[in-house]
Formats: C-alpha cells, sequence, structure tokens
C-alpha cells in the first residue's frame, strides 16, 4: 500500500478498542476525549492494577494500549513485560506528564512503539494513527511472506513433479490412476489439476461415444 493508502485509511467514525492503564480516571477521560474529538468511535476497558490488566488482556483482543509510566505497585516496564509475556502483539503508548531520555529510550527498547506528554494530549490521535498504520503495514509484509513461502513450495513441489515426469510415470493398467511422488494413488483428473492450472472438463471422444452408446450412431 503506498503512502496515500495509509493517508486516507482513516474515516471518521472507525472503531478503536483501547486499553487503558491508568490510576488517575479524569487523566483517562481526557486521552479517550482527544480520541474521540478526532473522530475514533472509542471502546474502552480502564484498568490499575496488574490484575484487572491481565484478566482483560486475556478476555479481549485490543487495537492499541496506552499506558501511564508509574502506577501503584507497577509500571509501564511491568505493563510491556506482560504483554510480552502473552505474545499480544498489540502497540504500546505510553501517555505520561514527563519522562527522561534514558528511560524512553530503555522503553523504546522494550517495544513502546510512542510516548506522549499529557499537556500534549493533542498528539495522541496521531500517534495512534501511526502506530496502527506500521502495524498494519507489518501484518501485510507477514502475509505477504507466509503466502510466498506456500508458492515457493508448491513450486518446489512442481519442479520435483516434473522431474518426475520426465522419467517415468507409474500409470495403473487398469484404473489409471497415477503413483504420486508421495506414494499415493490418485484419479488421473485430480493429478492433473494438484500439478498444473489446468482443469478437467469430463468429455467423451467419438470412439468411446460409439462404442458406449451406440443406439446414438446407429
Amino acid at each position: 500500500m503506498g503512502r496515500q493508502g495509509f493517508d486516507t485509511a482513516f474515516v471518521t467514525g472507525q472503531p478503536l478498542r483501547v486499553l487503558m492503564v491508568e490510576d488517575v480516571p479524569a487523566d483517562a477521560e481526557l486521552c479517550l476525549r482527544a480520541l474521540r474529538l478526532h473522530g475514533y468511535s472509542v471502546c474502552a476497558d480502564i484498568v490499575s492494577t496488574r490484575e484487572d490488566f491481565l484478566l482483560r488482556v486475556s478476555q479481549a483482543k485490543y487495537d492499541v494500549v496506552l499506558s501511564e509510566l508509574s502506577l501503584p505497585d507497577w509500571n509501564a516496564v511491568d505493563v510491556l513485560e506482560q504483554l510480552e509475556k502473552l505474545q499480544q502483539d498489540v502497540p504500546f503508548i505510553l501517555v505520561t506528564r514527563g519522562l527522561d531520555e534514558e528511560l524512553a529510550t530503555r522503553l523504546i527498547d522494550d517495544g513502546a512503539d510512542d510516548y506522549i506528554f499529557k499537556d500534549r494530549l493533542n498528539r495522541l490521535p496521531l500517534a495512534v494513527r501511526r502506530v496502527l498504520r506500521e502495524r498494519r503495514l507489518l501484518d501485510e509484509r507477514h502475509a505477504a511472506a507466509i503466502e510466498r513461502e506456500r508458492l515457493i513450495r508448491k513450486l518446489e513441489e512442481t519442479l520435483s513433479e516434473v522431474k518426475r515426469i520426465n522419467g517415468l510415470l507409474p500409470v495403473c493398467v487398469t484404473c489409471k490412476r497415477i503413483l504420486s511422488e508421495k506414494g499415493f494413488w490418485s484419479r488421473m483428473e485430480a493429478y492433473i489439476e494438484r500439478h498444473s492450472d489446468a482443469r478437467v472438463s469430463p468429455s467423451l471422444c467419438p470412439e468411446c461415444a460409439a462404442r458406449h452408446y451406440p443406439e446414438t450412431f446407429n
């Protein structure tokens, strides 16, 4: 997808499922309000404890996690570690009042996608759009890589079969089934369709038609 496709991907009313890790309800509401004003249709769960966080991520799928830096008894580093342990590959944005450069670097290294200061929440919707766009691109590349591997395996199987056919192709003299490279006997029609783009169209040659339906030709 080109740049224009990414720029026009957002539409007003676009659904956004948010997990908000925040212990100050007013701050959480300000973040969600910024997203709604931008045009997102936000559905959010707000948690402040590790237990509630683990419960939510085990029960629902989120588009983005927004987290305060420091919470009672745990922090954003713990949130990132829990997401990794649970293999939850979801975009993560830190939303906090202050952050030194060393800690910011550590959080980015640990997997954070971005960080926003609470006195600049006007940047939050654009940061969300960016991380979602980047995640979509990664997903598309991953899907393309899987499809490429599938096609390579298919090509290798086809080439192997072509080499075998150029040598000796076992065909049953009675039922005309063909022995595949994996040792299975297949109907000729299925064999042809499996190893080529051709599709078999059932037909009768004139000789067979005359032999099986002689009344038609008398």
